[in-house]
């Protein structure tokens, strides 16, 4: 008779709500990490474009000022060399000299108005008397002005760029020139900071090349090709266009690349990093997330197995206690306690509830994230999008300030990225102070800010920035000294089809007070009144 009872059909209550219940988790975890894994990988991807955009436009500032000084110390050389006899010994010293006190070059020379090679350093290089022959040393001689030429390899077989400078004598005949030689794949101050890479994780590295594509540096240089001018950031570069975007190079393989020209020399300078270290990386944050989150994910549905099976026992035994009466001849001496259905239910939703509690606060702080400026604490320029879209959505009229900190480079220059953003943080704080109840104030991009006005007019809100300005021209600074803003601002209306043209008026109206000595507030309707 109990074999009998033994034989259940159907599933039981608990198992169906232990399965529901696994299901439903599984399935918000599966939704919450491709969520999270699409934010975080495009936060990524575009943090990563910029970074080495900035990179490359770094190293491409350095290299410009080293173009610059490496030519005025051969323009400080010519001089010294316009009314002394070249093939003195004095001039042999001046070029030791100058050897040794720099690092611009691998050798250096002085060619006269004869096209010979009158001295040299070292000395040692065997060509004292010889006749220049190479395209770039007789281009010199013809232009008789200063000169930088394009890489090539010269005869001894060494890719050069060469640099000259002309002599001239104190009654302006042309003497000939100093000339310097860099050889790239040689020690020298520019492989110094082009050449030599330190290895890092995330495989990312930069490499250099001339106006026609061709490679200069590059930290594995021997087993590239030497021309990739059909990779799309190199022939930006041979535009003369800087940028950032992602791109495949010669073995297949994608990056995202910033890449930046050096205009004394027309190189390119190129910074990029494998698209599959973002991927990893991304998938490196999902599954510490995971990691952390799935103790407590276990640990919550323990409790809910647990639970679901000790709120389905009562209709268990219930079940039993039919069964038996179908085979049994008589009531057994115990019934089954009363079932509360209503509490059943809560208790289940509830649980359910506390198993998702983690991975709802996690995605929320990854939103939070996305739409906050860490900096500054004010929303970013996503947010900004999204606020003037509903208001143009909802036809609230409204106006627009656009405000940058004056010369603010030179803050970041002189005293440091650190009290920068102090200078950053502080402008924050007073637009917090100056908005009044309703507006809305947004960081737009470095040290550039904005302030939406609802129902504001162009006049009003001049009234506002003007305070803002004054208050921020008074202010005690991180830095000891006086920061200024100069603001745009720029009216909603009708007549505009796209916000996107609102923000262009904001931001022609700042650059109009930028061009017109900074410190000051421009309102837009003020630049159509003068075109007009």
């Amino acid at each position: 008779m109990y074999s009998v009872l033994k034989r259940k059909k159907g599933f039981t209550l608990a198992s169906i709500i232990s399965c529901i219940v696994l299901f439903s988790v599984l399935i918000t975890i599966v939704i919450n990490v491709i969520i999270a894994f699409k934010s975080q990988r495009e936060s990524l991807y575009n943090n990563t474009l910029e970074l080495n955009r900035i990179t490359a436009g770094d190293l491409s500032k350095t290299t410009q000022s080293l173009v610059i000084s490496m030519k005025r110390s051969l323009e400080i050389t010519a001089t010294y060399l316009s009314d002394a006899d070249l093939e003195s010994s004095a001039v042999l010293a001046q070029l030791d000299f100058f050897m040794g006190t720099n690092h611009y070059f691998n050798s250096i020379a002085v060619v006269n108005a004869k096209g010979v090679i009158v001295s040299t350093s070292p000395n040692n290089l065997g060509v004292i008397g010889r006749k220049v022959s190479t395209e770039e040393a007789t281009q010199a001689l013809k232009l008789q002005k200063p000169h930088i030429s394009k890489p090539y390899i010269s005869p001894s077989n060494r890719m050069i760029v060469f640099v000259s400078q002309p002599v001239f004598s104190r009654e302006g005949a042309y003497r000939g020139y100093v000339a310097g030689t860099i050889y790239l794949q040689h020690e020298n101050i520019f492989r110094e900071i082009l050449g030599v890479q330190n290895e890092n994780n995330s495989g990312s590295y930069f490499y250099v090349v001339d106006e026609e594509g061709n490679m200069i540096y590059h930290p594995h240089m021997e087993d590239h090709p030497k021309n990739v001018s059909m990779n799309a950031a190199v022939q930006q570069l041979m535009q003369g266009k800087s940028g950032q975007q992602q791109v495949t190079n010669s073995q297949g393989v994608d990056f995202l690349a910033g890449y930046s020209v050096v205009p004394e020399t027309q190189w390119g300078i190129v910074s990029q990093t494998p698209v599959s270290y973002i991927e990893q990386q991304s998938w490196e944050l999902i599954t510490d997330m995971l990691k952390v989150s799935a103790p407590f994910v276990l640990l919550l549905l323990f409790l809910t197995l647990w639970l679901s099976r000790m709120l389905a026992s009562p209709l268990n035994r219930l079940a039993n206690y039919a069964a038996q009466l179908t085979m049994m001849d008589q009531m057994p001496d115990t019934l089954p306690s009363q079932v509360h259905w209503n509490y059943e239910a809560n208790q289940l939703n509830a649980t359910v509830a506390l198993a998702f509690h983690e991975m709802k606060r996690k995605n929320d702080e990854l939103f939070q994230e996305s739409q906050t400026d860490a900096l500054t604490g004010l929303p970013n320029r996503r947010t900004l999008k999204l606020v003037t879209e509903d208001l143009d959505r909802r036809q609230i009229p409204f106006s627009v300030i656009m405000l940058d900190l004056d010369h603010f480079k030179s803050v970041n220059d002189e005293f440091g990225h650190p009290k920068g953003d102090e200078v950053l943080r502080l402008l924050a704080a007073m637009m917090l102070e100056h908005k009044r109840e309703g507006d809305f104030c947004f960081r737009y991009g470095g040290e550039e800010f904005t302030i939406v006005l609802p129902y504001t007019s162009e006049e009003d809100a001049f009234g506002v920035a003007e305070q803002l300005r004054k208050q921020m021209g008074q202010a005690d600074t991180p830095i000891g000294r006086q920061v200024t803003l100069s603001l745009g601002i720029a009216s909603h209306s009708n007549q505009l089809s796209e916000i996107d043209d609102l923000f262009k008026q904001a931001d022609d109206a700042l650059y109009a007070a930028k061009h017109n000595g900074r410190n000051q507030t421009i309102l837009h309707s003020q630049l159509s009144e003068q075109s007009a």
